[in-house]
């Protein structure tokens, strides 16, 4: 990573499904991965790494919202299809919205992620059929030095790095940040 990217990095947010309703939660990927959004965008506006406490909260925020907009579904997941009308709710909701902003949808491909996090976004990843992740949401940050993608997958509560042969197919969806 690059000196900006370093100073980027600090207050990426790599939170998993794990730490989220063990007993009620399932097939939640898609809240989690607008948490890490809103979490990133948190720390990075206050300075500061917020408690484990306050970012649960913010993910029972944005999965109770995704419930009740009938976008996520505890047995089934979040929708694709309404994955920008749920993230432009979900950072509206968190007063975020100033500092992420859906954009465009992109299909999955290494030259389509790096253009788009050359431009200074993050990428929302909706996989279809990954061999590791299945159905699977979760977000891209940045690329590192050598070129792997920066990945809160959803699964490790750390940094997971995917070269271009491992980020799979389907589509991502652009989240623009200041």
């Amino acid at each position: 990573m690059n000196n900006a990217s370093t100073n980027r990095s600090t207050f990426y947010s790599f939170h998993s499904t794990g730490e989220f309703g063990r007993d009620y939660y399932k097939n939640h990927c898609g809240p989690t991965a607008l948490t890490n959004l809103v979490v990133t965008a948190l720390q990075k506006q206050t300075g500061r790494q917020l408690p484990d406490d306050e970012v649960r909260n913010i993910f029972e925020k944005i999965a109770s919202a995704g419930r009740r907009r009938l976008i996520y579904n505890r047995r089934y997941g979040t929708t694709d299809l309404f994955i920008w009308f749920y993230a432009r709710s979900v950072f509206k909701m968190m007063n975020v919205s100033s500092l992420l902003r859906p954009v465009t949808r992109h299909t999955i491909s290494g030259k389509n992620a790096r253009r788009i996090l050359a431009k200074g976004s993050y990428l929302y990843m909706e996989l279809f059929g990954h061999p590791k992740y299945g159905w699977h949401q979760m977000v891209i940050y940045d690329v590192d030095a050598e070129g792997r993608f920066i990945t809160a997958d959803g699964f490790s509560p750390s940094p997971v790095l995917l070269d271009d042969s491992s980020i799979g197919r389907g589509l991502f969806l652009e989240i623009r940040h200041s």
